[in-house]
C-alpha cells in the first residue's frame, strides 16, 4: 500500500477522504497527465492506500466522539474496497498485532480493542459508493485518558509507531474472510455477556450470544444488531 505521512491533520479520515477524491478526478481527467505529470504520476496506481498522521487536532471516534490524538500514538486510516467483514478484520487485524508486543487483547462488540477493560484502539469506518475509509488510532507511548491504555503503559517499553503499524498493515493485507469470523469470535469479549446497547434510535437490553457472518451482535432474544455503543453489564 502507497502510504502518505503528515506531521499534524485535522483527521487521517478526512485527508484519506480527499485524496480518494483527487484520485477519481485523476481517472476522469486525464489533461492531468499531460499538464501534471508528476501529480498523475503519484496519484495512479493501486486503489488501496494509507495516511497516517503524528497527531490529529480534530480525531474522530465512532457515535461522533472525539478521539484524542497528542504524539505519541499512532493514527492512521486505510482506504480499501467496501467489504462488509470490514469492521471484524480490522479489529481482528489490531487486536492480532498487539499480541506481538505481549498483549492480550480483547475485542469489545464491534472493534474496541480491550486491555484490561481499559480501551487501548478504537476503529472508525466510512463507506462511500465504491469505497471504505477505515481509521485506526492505536495508544503507544502515551495514553490520553485514565480510563484508556497504552502499550507503554502495560509493557513498561517504548514501543516503534512504525513497528506498529507494519504489523497492523500485513495482518489487514493478509486477514481470510474464510477464517476472520472465527478470529473475532476468539477474540470477543462481549459474545456471553449481558449488554445494553445504545443505537441511534433506541436502547436494548439482552444477552449476547454471537456474531453472526455480516458482524452482527445476535442477542439471545433472535435480534440481531447492525451498529451500536455497547455497556457490558454485570
Amino acid at each position: 500500500m502507497k502510504i502518505y505521512h503528515f506531521n499534524q491533520v485535522s483527521s487521517t479520515n478526512d485527508v484519506a477522504k480527499e485524496i480518494a477524491l483527487l484520485r477519481n478526478l485523476q481517472s476522469k481527467f486525464l489533461i492531468f497527465q499531460e499538464k501534471c505529470p508528476a501529480f498523475f504520476h503519484e496519484m495512479k496506481g493501486e486503489r488501496d492506500f494509507v495516511v497516517v498522521s503524528d497527531e490529529q487536532t480534530k480525531g474522530k471516534g465512532r457515535m461522533s466522539r472525539e478521539w484524542l490524538s497528542p504524539i505519541g500514538g499512532l493514527y492512521f486510516s486505510v482506504v480499501t474496497k467496501k467489504n462488509p467483514l470490514l469492521p471484524l478484520i480490522s479489529g481482528v487485524s489490531v487486536a492480532s498485532s498487539l499480541k506481538n508486543f505481549g498483549l492480550n487483547p480483547v475485542l469489545k462488540w464491534p472493534n474496541d480493542v480491550m486491555i484490561k477493560n481499559k480501551k487501548i484502539s478504537g476503529v472508525l469506518i466510512e463507506c462511500f459508493k465504491d469505497y471504505c475509509v477505515v481509521g485506526i488510532g492505536v495508544n503507544i507511548n502515551v495514553s490520553p485518558l485514565k480510563i484508556a491504555t497504552s502499550i507503554k503503559q502495560e509493557t513498561g517499553k517504548n514501543i516503534s509507531k512504525d513497528e506498529v503499524l507494519k504489523n497492523i498493515l500485513k495482518n489487514f493485507e493478509e486477514c481470510s474472510e474464510e477464517n476472520v469470523l472465527d478470529e473475532y469470535k476468539k477474540l470477543s469479549s462481549t459474545i456471553g455477556k449481558k449488554v445494553k446497547i445504545k443505537t441511534v434510535n433506541k436502547v436494548i437490553d439482552g444477552k449476547a450470544v454471537d456474531v453472526d457472518e455480516h458482524g452482527r451482535l445476535v442477542l439471545e432474544s433472535g435480534e440481531k444488531i447492525v451498529s451500536g455503543d455497547v455497556i457490558h453489564l454485570r
